[in-house]
C-alpha cells in the first residue's frame, strides 16, 4: 500500500470513528418525533423526502432503504407517492447527466458494469429499459447512466422506468410502514440491514480500487 492510500485508509477509518461516536453520545430523534417534523412540514416535508431520494439514487445508494424509510415516515400512500416521484427526478437527473457528461466520463464514474446496462438499453425500446429496471444485478443508478448514453427516447425512458421501479416501491413502502408500527424496533430491522449493505459495498469497492491500482516500478 502506498503512502497516499495508507493516509486515505487512515481518513476513512477516522471518519467512520467519529461517525460512530456522534451516533453513540447524540440524542437522536425517535420514529414519532421524525413522523411529527414531517407532518408538521407538511408538503415541504414531503418534497424533501423526494428531493433526497432523487440525489441518493444518483449514486450506490441502496433504492430499497430509501423506500422503507419513506413507509416508516410518511405510511403507505403518502411514502408510495413520494418514493415514486423522488426515483423518477432521480431517474431523470441520472438521464440527462449521462447525455451531458457524455461515455467516457460516465464510464469511469460508474464503471464497468454501466456496459451491461447500456447494452440492454441500446435498442431504444420501451421493453429494454424495463428489463434494465427489473434486472437485479443492474443497480437503479447504472440504468440511470445508460439511459442517457443510449440514446433512446424520454417519455419511453420515464414509462419504462415508471413501470419498473413501481413493483419494488408497492413492496417496500408495505413492509416499511408495518415496520413503523413497531416504533424504534421497527427502525432498526429498516435501518440496520441498510448500514450493513453500505458496508460491503464500501469495502467491495475499496478493494477493487486497490486491485485496479497499477504498483509503481520504484515501490
Amino acid at each position: 500500500m502506498s503512502r497516499g492510500e495508507a493516509v486515505r485508509a487512515v481518513l476513512l477509518l477516522a471518519i467512520l470513528l467519529a461517525g460512530a461516536v456522534v451516533a453513540l453520545t447524540t440524542d437522536l430523534p425517535t420514529v414519532d418525533q421524525l413522523r411529527d417534523r414531517v407532518a408538521d412540514a407538511g408538503l415541504l416535508g414531503w418534497a424533501a423526502i423526494a428531493g433526497g431520494t432523487a440525489v441518493a439514487v444518483l449514486a450506490p445508494i441502496p433504492r430499497t432503504a430509501l423506500a422503507l424509510l419513506t413507509g416508516i415516515l410518511l405510511g403507505f400512500w403518502p411514502g408510495l407517492l413520494v418514493t415514486v416521484v423522488g426515483a423518477l427526478v432521480g431517474a431523470l437527473l441520472g438521464f440527462g447527466l449521462g447525455r451531458a457528461l457524455g461515455r467516457d466520463t460516465v464510464l469511469r464514474l460508474a464503471g464497468p458494469r454501466l456496459r451491461k446496462a447500456d447494452q440492454l438499453a441500446m435498442d431504444r425500446g420501451f421493453t429494454a429499459v424495463l428489463l434494465a429496471r427489473l434486472t437485479p444485478v443492474l443497480p437503479f443508478f447504472l440504468v440511470n447512466y445508460a439511459g442517457g448514453l443510449s440514446g433512446v427516447r424520454l417519455p419511453v425512458y420515464l414509462a419504462a422506468t415508471f413501470v419498473g421501479l413501481l413493483p419494488g416501491a408497492v413492496f417496500n413502502v408495505a413492509v416499511g410502514s408495518v415496520a413503523g408500527g413497531l416504533g424504534e424496533w421497527g427502525l432498526a430491522i429498516t435501518v440496520g440491514p441498510a448500514a450493513v449493505v453500505l458496508a460491503v459495498l464500501g469495502v467491495r469497492w475499496w478493494r477493487r480500487r486497490g486491485r485496479s491500482t497499477p504498483v509503481s516500478a520504484t515501490s
